[in-house]
């Protein structure tokens, strides 16, 4: 006879085959997390699994303590390597990772099972951290429904069949979505666990603090999305007019534009005190770039940027105080684009804004000067300028290479160019005929989203255009590119382009049908949603919505309403879910109900501790005429109740639907 200790400690065990349902979910679980983590963890991974075969198989021992000391102290070697000695959330996610992969090497026992799930729970909410998309959301949903599953498989003593393993889990994350909307809405509002920067996060907007030939056309070739925009009433602006403003560049070396060294902040309340003006009202939701510049449209005069600290600079843009290392959602108000705030130049400023360096583009500054001494006004000028640029100019991606001095090789040799050549060129002529401007750097236009009404600005929408400065207006936009190409600001970027450059990106990218490209815009719509109303949703919202719904936001009333939820979830739980399984009858049931009927118009009644074989025995007694349908059921009965097959239990069935009525 078996040992009882041994018997306990078997039950203790998983089941060789429930075993795979712990490495199918460690798989779904890391999957997205090596996809972000040094490649050699994969060869651990790999490892791992192999070792954990050959332990199943009978042909390898478990790892012993100084095996399992050798690999970790690896391990955390590599990631000393790997991360150069930063301990930021990569190397803890990819400790978190081998942890999670090596305790498959010890896995024996269902508490050692239950730990592997727990851990599991972690990394699925660790992925977060890298990407946090509406799909990433559905994959985490379908980890945790793998993880429930390997839960319940470890405890189980018998085969299952998948099906029903999956069934069992799903049903169970199903259960606990109500509580976890309810927790969702209700519960204090911390700072997400996506915030914290990453060491691997690269700039993605393409701008940085210079601008030099080719610099933006670079960035056509891009599908990436910079931010989305939502307008929050009927102002919308035209196409034409959604330019959106990143940097503002005042130096020119006579090649390269940069910005000043030391922009100067104002306070957002002075800049909206000047005068009663026309505003627009809008919401971006911008993705992170580890840059400090937020866009916005010209002249912003007040903005919530929520807990990122930001500030308005003298020359209307909107910058946060630190480099943006998250997806941020702001709110800005802008003066109407036909609107202009006048702004004062000092001396000093007029001198820095019409200052070229001595000794560059000598043709395009005698030909500046030249409409100066004989147009004189700054209007006449501009409209020259624009006129110049209209008749032998072509917009492309591809142009030829320019020499030392940049601009007259663009203006009066290749004549091919991009926003950036039309925008720099056009900033020195200003300049050279004493009009004080600058070139602005961000997005122009957009592609709109009308069953969710946004805005999608991509990489593709970069753009660089000119601000110049008149006297009594103030600063006025003058974009030349819309002289040569006007189809890009009226249409956008991909209906301004030549049919060699659109054949050149397109050589590079994808080329998806009709079908392909509106489902991609569909999944793009639903993404958004999922960023403003879930990502999005902070302390300051959730105040505003429990407010709304429930008249304040004081603990006690949050408290007590949470409880009432609670209640009525668990309430309908139980009538709808519980209750109807207490209630329910198998097909057996109903047909001894059905035989309990007949056997009423015999006047004869089964008692409740009677079984059938007895009272099948008491009827035929009292009935000689139905005895031996009795000793038939009696028989079919008794097999049924010790040979419990499909075919037993169906002949029963069919037997006491058939018992003869009176």
């Amino acid at each position: 006879m078996q040992n009882p200790q041994d018997i306990f400690q078997q039950q203790k065990l998983i089941r060789h085959d429930n075993l795979l349902w712990l490495l199918v979910a460690q798989g779904v679980v890391i999957l997205p997390l090596l996809m972000q983590l040094p490649m050699w963890l994969w060869v651990i991974w790999g490892g791992s699994l192999y070792w954990r075969w050959k332990i199943y198989a009978g042909q390898r021992q478990f790892p012993g303590s100084i095996s399992k000391l050798a690999i970790s102290i690896a391990a955390i070697a590599g990631l000393l390597l790997t991360y150069q000695g930063a301990f930021g959330v990569e190397a803890m996610v990819g400790f978190l990772v081998f942890t999670f992969i090596i305790k498959l090497l010890e896995l024996r026992s269902r508490k050692d099972g239950l730990l592997i799930i727990f851990i599991g729970f972690i990394a699925v909410a660790a992925q977060f951290l890298f990407i946090q998309s509406i799909w990433a959301t559905l994959y985490a949903a379908v980890s945790c429904m793998v993880l429930i599953t390997a839960w319940k498989t470890i405890y189980a003593t018998r085969e299952l069949a998948v099906k029903h393993k999956l069934t069992s889990g799903s049903i169970l994350l199903l259960q606990a979505i109500p509580l976890m909307l309810v927790m969702f809405v209700v519960m204090p509002r911390l700072g997400p666990l996506w915030h914290t920067p990453l060491l691997n996060q690269q700039a993605q907007t393409g701008f940085s603090e210079t601008l030099s030939p080719g610099d933006i056309g670079s960035l056509v070739q891009s599908t990436g999305t910079a931010f989305r925009v939502t307008f929050l009433d009927d102002s919308t602006p035209r196409q034409s007019e959604l330019y959106w403003r990143g940097l503002i560049l005042e130096n020119f070396d006579g090649r390269t534009w940069t910005r000043p060294r030391h922009p100067h902040f104002t306070d957002i309340a002075p800049i909206a005190k000047q005068g009663d003006v026309e505003t627009v009202n809008y919401e971006v939701l911008m993705e992170a770039h580890r840059y400090p510049w937020l866009f916005s449209l010209a002249n912003p005069i007040k903005a919530n940027t929520g807990a990122v600290r930001s500030r308005i600079t003298s020359n209307g843009l909107l910058v946060a105080r630190e480099p943006l290392n998250t997806r941020l959602q702001y709110q800005v108000a802008s003066v109407n684009p036909r609107d202009t705030l006048i702004h004062e130049l000092s001396s000093q400023q007029r001198e820095q804004l019409t200052t070229l360096p001595e000794g560059f583009n000598p043709k395009a500054v005698a030909l500046a000067k030249t409409w100066r001494n004989t147009l004189g006004s700054p209007d006449a000028i501009i409209a020259k300028a624009l006129a110049f640029y209209h008749q032998d100019f072509y917009y492309t991606l591809s142009p030829p290479l320019l020499g030392e001095n940049s601009v007259d090789d663009f203006l009066f040799s290749s004549k091919q160019g991009f926003c950036e050549h039309f925008a720099s060129s056009f900033t020195v002529l200003m300049r050279a005929a004493d009009i004080p401007a600058r070139v602005v750097v961000g997005y122009q236009g957009g592609r709109y989203d009308a069953s969710e009404n946004y805005w999608s600005i991509r990489q593709a929408d970069a753009h660089a255009w000119t601000e110049v400065w008149l006297t009594g207006i103030g600063w006025q936009r003058v974009d030349p590119t819309s002289a040569v190409a006007p189809q890009r600001v009226e249409q956008g970027i991909d209906n301004a382009l030549q049919a060699a450059d659109r054949s050149r990106i397109a050589a590079g990218q994808f080329s998806a049908p009709q079908w392909l490209t509106h489902l991609r815009y569909r999944f793009d719509a639903a993404n958004y949603l999922w960023s403003r109303w879930v990502l999005s949703y902070d302390a300051q919202q959730q105040n505003q919505l429990l407010k709304q719904l429930f008249g304040g936001k004081e603990p006690w009333r949050v408290g007590l309403i949470f409880l009432a939820i609670i209640s009525s979830l668990m309430g309908c739980y139980i009538a709808l879910v519980i209750r109807p399984k207490w209630q329910a009858r198998s097909p057996l049931q109903k047909s001894l109900s059905q035989f309990d009927k007949t056997c009423q118009q015999w006047k004869l009644q089964r008692a409740d501790h009677e079984t059938l074989a007895q009272f099948c025995l008491r009827l035929g007694t009292k009935q000689p005429q139905l005895l031996e349908a009795c000793q038939r059921l009696g028989a079919l009965s008794q097999a049924a109740l010790y040979d419990p097959k499909e075919d037993n239990q169906q002949q029963l069935m069919t037997a006491l639907k058939r018992f003869p009525k009176e």
